[in-house]
């Protein structure tokens, strides 16, 4: 979250010296989307400071007991996920560098919408409904009932003898379910998507099929590298993919449907002139 809050400074800095503070130029209302600056911005704020607590929280939990490291056997978990306990330890660190990349990004990615006018005016709520996905992500991961608060799933990495005894025994190998690396480049690469196809409605449905396909293969990249780096098993990495996608896609789809359904509105004003006075009958649909 602090590399989006970056790019999300870093971005406004730039439009308010083009705009010459022109504040009700740079921050317009999307046509697409309902988005409440007086809602999101607080609930983006206590989410994040509520996920980011509890991340740290995780990763201090108390250290993998001896007893229960050496009662670890391969054949205990389940032939789907045992691919993660036959990996080439010696390519483990290359591996979490390569996933890094993918995980910068699906982070920035969304960002780069803006180098087109179409999204670049509609920047403000575009952006806000990045961090309020990413946010939600977040929350997921810290306080879903599959997630490592409540399900202590011991890494990959701990299987391995090759490793000195405290990494393997390190309270942050409690997490490995579920990956929250992919949860958080997926939900950048789906939101990506989402904008694409929201904002060209001309595209035809194999079109779309394809977008949504392209948000999918880098996310699943990712998650492969996960487990080729002892961090994840595949169910874990599926599990973050699709807590992505959920957050990626589904804030985007909220907003559009809060749009939508309030769309129309008639309202009754006043008028007076010329020594007259009436009403005027309005809807806005």
């Amino acid at each position: 979250m602090r590399t989006l809050y970056v790019c999300f400074l870093l971005f406004l800095s730039c439009l308010v010296t083009a705009q010459g503070l022109r504040l009700d130029s740079i921050f317009r209302s999307s046509e697409l989307y309902a988005v409440n600056p007086a809602v999101s911005v607080p609930a983006i704020a206590v989410g994040a400071y509520a996920s980011q607590q509890r991340l740290l929280s995780l990763q201090d939990k108390p250290e993998i007991p001896r007893e229960t490291l050496l009662a670890l056997r391969p054949e205990d978990v389940n032939g789907f996920d045992r691919v993660a306990l036959r990996q080439d330890v010696d390519k483990h660190k290359q591996a979490i560098i390569q996933s890094d990349y993918f995980f910068n990004t699906g982070q920035v990615l969304p960002f780069g919408l803006f180098i087109w006018k179409k999204y670049r005016r509609d920047w403000f709520d575009i952006t806000l409904m990045y961090l309020e996905a990413q946010t939600l992500q977040g929350l997921f991961y810290g306080y879903a009932p599959f997630g490592p608060t409540l399900v202590d799933r011991i890494r990959p990495k701990s299987y391995y003898e090759e490793f000195p005894y405290e990494e393997r025994t390190h309270g942050n190998e409690w997490n490995s379910m579920f990956s929250g690396h992919v949860s958080t480049m997926s939900t950048g690469f789906y939101f990506f998507a989402r904008m694409i196809d929201d904002y060209n409605p001309d595209l035809t449905g194999g079109q779309r099929a394809l977008l949504y396909v392209g948000a999918t293969v880098p996310s699943a990249i990712g998650g492969w590298l996960r487990v080729r780096g002892l961090k994840h098993y595949p169910t874990d990495t599926l599990i973050g993919l699709g807590v992505g996608a959920i957050s990626g896609i589904g804030i985007p789809s909220l907003h559009k449907w809060w749009k939508a359904r309030h769309r129309s509105r008639l309202t009754l004003n006043p008028v007076y002139g010329g020594g007259a006075g009436g009403l005027t009958l309005v809807l806005q649909y």
